[in-house]
């Protein structure tokens, strides 16, 4: 399904662009985009020739939420020339969502020095939600764990071996932050972490299921369930979860 990209074609303080599909399991017509940026390396002006700009509201931000915002439109930017032959820049909404083009839909994430975005036509796909996180050191993990997990995977995560634990919390944070993204642009009325679990985890081969725990609209009521998926890339964790159109 892809290729990846010469560095040659990246602006100053990018590198390592992939089109590469990074899941076990393929959506058919959806395109990834990613790529490694450098904070103190990437400005608007290297982004000109891309058509890549900052919004005003981030005028005056940190030069590292500057170049999270310009990768992540970057990739996003990629994939939907790869999606429509049509390279546009997606612009963002009254409540800070992306803005996709008319008949399509999508997802951007940015974490510690990686971008990459999950488009698709939305004759396809409902909603996407994309996450990355790179791993939680595995103190850390043990002190958000009663932030992030529900009671049934704290279980979950008492049983697993010392050794599989960080990446278990990391990975129910970002599949519950990519759930979000999926669903919050359909039924706009926020919900967090308490209000979603994982109900099935195979992470050998990137499959989970994640079951509402709070009734959002009457098409997405409690008890609702969701597969997603996971992959290893690069050391981050990528997660991504789909509504397929007729949800």
């Amino acid at each position: 399904m892809s290729t990846s990209a010469s560095s040659e074609t990246l602006p100053p303080g990018c590198q390592g662009e992939s089109t590469a599909w990074p899941w076990p399991q393929p959506l058919a017509g959806a395109h990834c985009a990613r790529l490694h940026f450098a904070v103190d390396a990437l400005s608007e002006a290297d982004l000109s020739a891309w058509q890549v700009a900052l919004p005003e509201r981030l005028a005056s931000a940190a030069a590292k939420r500057r170049a999270e915002y310009l990768a992540g439109r970057l990739c996003a930017r990629q994939a939907l020339g790869a999606l429509t032959g049509t390279p546009a820049t997606p612009q963002a909404d009254s409540e800070r969502l992306p803005l996709w083009p008319a008949g399509c839909v999508g997802s951007i994430t940015h974490s510690q020095g990686l971008a990459a975005s999950v488009v698709a036509k939305r004759s396809c796909l409902a909603g996407i939600g994309l996450d990355a996180e790179g791993e939680l050191d595995p103190a850390r993990a043990q002190r958000l764990a009663p932030q992030i997990l529900v009671e049934s995977e704290r279980e979950w995560l008492a049983s697993l071996p010392p050794a599989q634990q960080a990446a278990f919390v990391t990975q129910v944070f970002s599949l519950k932050e990519s759930l979000f993204k999926a669903l919050y642009p359909l039924v706009r009325q926020r919900f967090y972490f308490p209000h979603a679990r994982l109900v099935a985890w195979q992470p050998a081969a990137g499959a989970v299921t994640l079951e509402l725990g709070k009734t959002l609209s009457p098409q997405w009521p409690a008890g609702r369930r969701l597969t997603g998926q996971v992959a290893r890339v690069d050391g981050y964790h990528l997660t991504l979860v789909t509504i397929p159109r007729q949800s």
